[in-house]
């Protein structure tokens, strides 16, 4: 397991709290309304890098205040993936579930991880949340990787793994959008499958990460399939250790901020048929890696 994060770490703008030993951190003393400084926004940065998640208590936001917010952190676009967006703000994907429509995203994974230049992180805002459940659950597939014996470590440092998001219900989803097909292969003409290693360095942290995960990562170039599915089987389960994991109680006005390189997130859909709605805005950089 790797070294906890250490409790003295010092900004000048505001308080961060550790909320576990190995991931994340409670964020005090900003108001996001506001612009920030560029100290405020350096910060902030540094404090993701290290934390890989943070949360915001008691933020008031506009949708227009969360996407300025969230660019302090890289570009802030229109989204790249299926979920409806904010008529006024089409930066915002809307993350909803009701009695009609049950919860969805209840699996492990990193955000879109099936573009050649993923997000690097992903602002979540507190719009409905349910009287109980409906957690969110992060893993630092940082620590998940540290705690590897040094010999698979390096073995896994060889391999590569193809990411598609065509094996997590959205193929589905466009068909019944359009019975003619059109929209699937217009999606999987603009979004193909694609290749990462199965190993990553955080430019950041300079950490290792594990760069797999189960919504996403279909096979290891090179194996064989059984054999793939066997390393890619004991890979996932390493995220649900409870030593990797930070499990995050929704409350009004709540925001949470997540580092969508050395993370995955699970949204627990215990809350059926309560409502649930956040606004999700993905950030990027000219380059994830």
């Amino acid at each position: 397991m790797s070294s906890p994060i250490q409790t003295s770490a010092a900004y000048q703008s505001f308080v961060a709290k550790p909320f576990t030993p190995n991931i994340g951190a409670t964020l005090h003393g900003l108001d996001l309304s506001q612009s920030l400084s560029d100290l405020a926004q350096t910060e902030l940065k540094a404090a993701l890098a290290r934390y890989e998640v943070i949360f915001f208590r008691d933020q008031k936001l506009t949708t227009a205040q969360q996407v300025a917010f969230t660019r302090s952190f890289g570009h802030v676009q229109e989204v790249k993936a299926f979920f409806p967006r904010v008529a006024s703000q089409p930066e915002i994907e809307i993350v909803e579930s009701t009695a009609e429509r049950p919860a969805a995203n209840n699996n492990w994974h990193s955000d879109i991880t099936w573009q050649a230049n993923p997000p690097i992180g992903t602002s979540l805002y507190a719009q409905v949340i349910p009287a109980s459940g409906g957690d969110t659950v992060w893993a630092s597939m940082t620590t998940a990787y540290d705690a590897l014996p040094a010999d698979f470590k390096a073995y896994l440092e060889t391999l590569s793994a193809m990411h598609t998001w065509e094996v997590t219900g959205w193929t589905e989803y466009l068909l019944r959008q359009d019975a003619t097909g059109e929209q699937l292969q217009a999606a999987r003409a603009k979004y193909p499958p694609v290749t990462h290693p199965v190993v990553r360095v955080h430019p950041v942290t300079g950490k290792k990460i594990l760069y797999v995960n189960p919504t996403f990562t279909t096979h290891i170039h090179g194996l064989p399939r059984a054999q793939s599915d066997a390393l890619l089987a004991q890979l996932f389960a390493l995220i649900t250790a409870p030593e990797v994991q930070a499990r995050w109680r929704w409350q009004p006005d709540t925001l949470a901020v997540w580092d969508n390189r050395s993370t995955q997130h699970y949204a627990v859909a215990d809350f059926y048929p309560q409502h649930r709605k956040l606004h999700r805005i993905t950030f990027t950089a000219d380059q994830a890696f």
